[in-house]
């Protein structure tokens, strides 16, 4: 999905790129081409004689202006003004006061400039028009991409809640074979002699799958339906040492050291302490399984204006850049086959989330491991 979502918000730019793009002349070749029309219609105007071209000078002010802007156009106005008087000088004596060849060419260079003027700002205003055009086109582009986008977020949606029913269904249908092996296994137990170490072995075997079956299962039985929570004030840091008790052994087997750095004095925050105890055992675990051994993980909780923060740091590798966009996706894993279900972080997010709070899986600045940090609010209203 997130490869539609990148390619349905791709820079909407390319609009304008193609615009500026379409052939045009240049300014200095339509410059060029305006002095070369003045010199030809100076020319034919010297030729004629009397027949006056004045107006036809208009086409190259004109193309000056256009093209190569206005002060071009003012120009070539000016250089049309001259080449008329020139050819006015050449074949006419003027009669009268010897300014009034000059009077008579100031005029054409004034309409000259007028004509330069309403050019210059008709162009303006088509550039204006053409990108507006293209910013309305953008905003409707845009419009229907984040429409397409919003359609897929709920296809995806759909197709997580039709997985946690089933997930659900699932669950509820595994959970009475699994009692029934359970009631075998302690009758076994009962019935065998203690001399048979390696039958009694064989159970526990038994009873280690079944536990770890009906963790998967409590797992999947979260995600389809995390539950109404119990909300009251609660040491979060006490919430936290509980978790760590549990999972004590599981640091202890790879010689981890944990290292708490709490805040204090610790304000109460209104959670659900079960809840929030699966959240913490979910996160520490996944950085158990991180950190190699002799490594370090580190609790740190802190004030920041109205939240408080909880951070959990590991020393293991930190999180693969194509991972980050999938950490959260229900049965996203990267351990090996039989070791997580990939609903341990997606369940954790969304207790997070039912109390207000947000979880944020990223590396550490130095890049010497990963770390998750959870913040809930601590004013009341926020949970209200």
């Amino acid at each position: 999905m997130q490869a539609r979502v990148d390619a349905l918000t791709t820079p909407l730019s390319e609009l304008r790129r193609i615009d500026s793009t379409r052939s045009r002349p240049s300014s200095s070749a339509a410059a060029a081409l305006a002095l070369a029309l003045v010199a030809l219609i100076g020319w034919i105007d010297y030729v004629t004689g009397d027949f006056s071209l004045t107006v036809f000078y208009l086409i190259p002010v004109g193309l000056a202006t256009w093209y190569a802007g206005r002060s071009a156009g003012w120009c070539i106005g000016i250089l049309s003004a001259v080449a008329w008087l020139v050819g006015d000088l050449a074949t006419h004596h003027p009669a009268g006061h010897p300014f009034v060849p000059y009077w008579n060419a100031a005029m054409p260079a004034l309409m000259y400039g007028v004509v330069a003027e309403l050019f210059s700002a008709l162009h303006r205003v088509q550039g204006q028009l053409e990108e507006r055009v293209v910013q309305r086109t953008a905003s409707l582009l845009q419009a229907n991409q984040e429409l397409d986008v919003a359609r897929l977020r709920f296809m995806e949606a759909d197709k997580f809640e039709s997985i946690g029913r089933l997930a659900a269904g699932v669950a509820h249908e595994v959970k009475n074979p699994l009692m029934t092996i359970v009631m075998v296994a302690e009758y076994l137990s009962a019935i065998l002699p203690a001399s048979e170490t390696e039958g009694h072995g064989m159970i526990g075997s038994l009873h280690e799958a079944v536990d770890r079956a009906n963790r998967v299962i409590g797992e999947l039985l979260d995600f389809s339906r995390p539950g109404a929570l119990s909300l009251l004030p609660e040491n979060f840091q006490s919430v936290a040492e509980r978790a760590l008790g549990l999972i004590r052994h599981e640091a202890n087997r790879k010689g981890i050291r944990i290292v708490r750095e709490w805040c204090e004095p610790a304000p109460d925050v209104l959670l659900d302490r079960n809840k929030m105890g699966q959240v913490l055992i979910n996160v520490l675990l996944n950085a158990i399984q991180a950190t190699p051994e002799g490594g370090t993980i580190t609790l740190r909780t802190r004030i920041r204006r109205d939240l408080f923060c909880a951070e959990i740091e590991d020393t293991g590798p930190g999180i693969s850049p194509v991972h980050q966009p999938k950490l959260f996706e229900p049965f996203f894993t990267t351990k090996p086959v039989g070791k997580g279900t990939g609903l341990g972080l997606s369940v954790a997010r969304q207790i997070t989330q039912l109390h207000h709070g947000t979880l944020v899986l990223t590396n550490k600045p130095d890049g010497s491991g990963a770390r998750v940090t959870i913040q809930l609010p601590l004013d009341s209203s926020h949970t209200s």
